[in-house]
């Protein structure tokens, strides 16, 4: 990908105007609450990042403060490009170099937004009254690790290990379900794809009730002892939809789930392979992606405030 000096491009009082609306929706106001009115600043060094001292406790703060942002000396235009870049799947290497910061220290911003992206995820199931659920099976290594062990040497590319991956094995599983009406999909990186896994992961994403279609796995047979519909596609007979009610729809299928599983490969692939320790990291980028769409200032707060608030609307 050519790179593009877009970051000089970028008017810097504009960034930080968008940056104080996202972080201070309420106007602007030091750590302990007490509101901003119109004080002189207190350190003008880094215009427009001003620092100001409260007229009422005392404290010295500025717009980045208490975010993840607060010993960062980058520009806010800086700021702006590696939030999008991140959120948008950018690799680091690219985000690095058009940027002209440091690669390692853009990895280490990235898997800290990551991980406050997998905090917000919505901890309450789909409402659909029919789902999808299926895996999918992701080469991950210890990519960046040392193996200096003989009996312990890195993973090759192209893993071909034969039978379903795990955790273990280095071909980590990601569980999908997805909400026939919304659209909506839950993802979620497992240590292995047994029953007690799968079910589990089942009864937290779905409502009782709700009808699931799958394939074949053996893993979802007891799906139907939790209160909640099965029926499934048997791809190894080169099935891949039924119609069971003769309505004329073939609706026994799971193609939604599959088809966004070549979008999460697709937003992967950048990145050139990903630890298998960080996996779920990337996941939930996507997983935000997909289902909210376009950016919003609370998600947006979200992944730049340890701790702040956000609930999907």
């Amino acid at each position: 990908m050519m790179l593009f000096p877009i970051n000089e491009l970028l008017d810097e009082k504009r960034c930080y105007d968008f940056l104080l609306k996202v972080l201070y929706p309420e106007g602007l106001h030091c750590p302990n609450g007490h509101p901003f009115k119109n004080q002189a600043p207190h350190d003008r060094h880094r215009e427009p990042i001003f620092d100001y001292k409260c007229n009422v406790c005392g404290a010295v703060y500025n717009l980045f403060t208490n975010t993840i942002w607060s010993r960062s000396r980058y520009s806010c235009a800086k700021i702006v490009l590696i939030m999008r870049d991140i959120i948008q799947g950018v690799s680091t290497k690219h985000i690095a170099e058009e940027l002209g910061i440091d690669r390692a220290h853009v990895l280490e911003l990235r898997h800290e937004i990551q991980k406050l992206a997998m905090e917000c995820l919505p901890s309450s199931p789909l409402t659909d009254t029919e789902t999808e659920s299926d895996e999918m099976y992701q080469n991950a290594g210890e990519k960046g690790d040392r193996h200096d062990d003989p009996d312990d040497p890195p993973r090759h590319r192209a893993n071909k290990r034969r039978g379903r991956g795990t955790m273990d094995n280095d071909r980590p599983p990601t569980m999908g379900i997805v909400g026939r009406s919304s659209g909506e999909i839950h993802l979620v990186v497992c240590d292995d794809t047994q029953q007690t896994t799968i079910q589990t992961q089942i009864e937290k994403h779905t409502e009782p009730g709700t009808i699931i279609y799958t394939d074949e796995n053996s893993s979802y047979n007891h799906i139907a002892d939790t209160g909640r519909s099965h029926a499934t596609v048997n791809h190894s007979q080169s099935e891949w939809a039924r119609d069971d009610d003769g309505d004329g729809i073939r609706e026994v299928h799971c193609n939604t789930i599959e088809g966004d599983w070549t979008g999460l490969r697709n937003f992967l692939r950048p990145f050139r392979g990903v630890h298998k320790k960080y996996l779920g990291l990337y996941v939930a980028i996507f997983e935000w992606s997909h289902n909210l769409k376009r950016i919003t200032s609370d998600f947006l707060r979200s992944l730049m405030v340890p701790n702040s608030t956000f609930k999907t609307t």
